[in-house]
């Protein structure tokens, strides 16, 4: 189902598309959402209706508890929202936006799981993140490096108690990009971090695992409803 190639190959085409057309054009994410979209259908089948940017389609525009969120890819059955996940490809500028990243996220999680809608995320990081002053956003001023740190609040969240605001799964996806050929590469992060902290993000966040504990989620659902006919 997941192939790394393949995900990797879909970055490096979005990539290309915010170079092309700026960071505030939809247009950077569609590669990334065609592909997600097809691992999800690959995942649930048939059966059900996605929606998101790929193929020309639109994003759901779901009710949440507080107010209306437009989803990058839904899983739906007879019309209903069954399964929520969200994508975040930051590009540049991540350490002066950090907090509000994750505390977005939090909010935005909370306001579709409180309606009984399991919400995961995917985040794609640049380990080397350029920085770009607001009049010039053609040279970087310099070069963030992600740490342990801007990781870990991610591995405390997860290991935390379930709550609204916590995902129902989580991927942070590392990648080292150029510049000049958007050749997208997953960042060693053994290198970066050392073994123990990579093998915790391995276990955690990677892709694998991510794509994997929605396979079993399905699975779940699938029993669920097998055993509500049933009775």
């Amino acid at each position: 189902m997941y192939k790394e190639e393949y995900f990797l190959k879909s970055i490096s085409e979005s990539f290309a598309k915010y170079k092309e057309f700026g960071a505030r054009s939809k247009k950077k994410l569609i590669p990334i959402h065609t592909y997600i979209t097809d691992v999800l259908k690959k995942i649930w089948g048939e059966k059900y209706a996605y929606f998101s940017m790929a193929g020309g389609s639109k994003e759901a525009k779901l009710e949440g508890k507080y107010y209306p969120k437009n989803i990058d890819v839904t899983v739906m059955k007879d019309k209903k929202a069954i399964f929520c996940l969200g994508i975040k490809f930051i590009t540049s500028n991540y350490k002066q936006n950090i907090n509000n990243y994750f505390e977005s996220m939090m909010g935005e999680t909370a306001n579709i799981q409180v309606k009984k809608i399991p919400y995961v995320h995917l985040i794609i990081m640049r380990y080397e993140t350029p920085y770009y002053k607001k009049n010039n956003t053609k040279t970087p001023s310099k070069i963030e490096i992600i740490s342990e740190k801007d990781i870990q609040k991610y591995l405390n969240l997860i290991d935390d108690t379930p709550q609204v605001h916590q995902p129902k799964n989580l991927c942070i996806f590392l990648v080292d990009i150029d510049e000049n050929t958007y050749k997208v590469q997953k960042t060693d992060i053994e290198t970066a971090f050392g073994k123990d902290f990579a093998d915790l993000m391995e276990q955690k966040l990677s892709p694998e695992h991510f794509f994997k504990e929605i396979e079993n989620y399905k699975n779940f659902v699938a029993i669920q409803n097998l055993e509500d006919l049933d009775k």
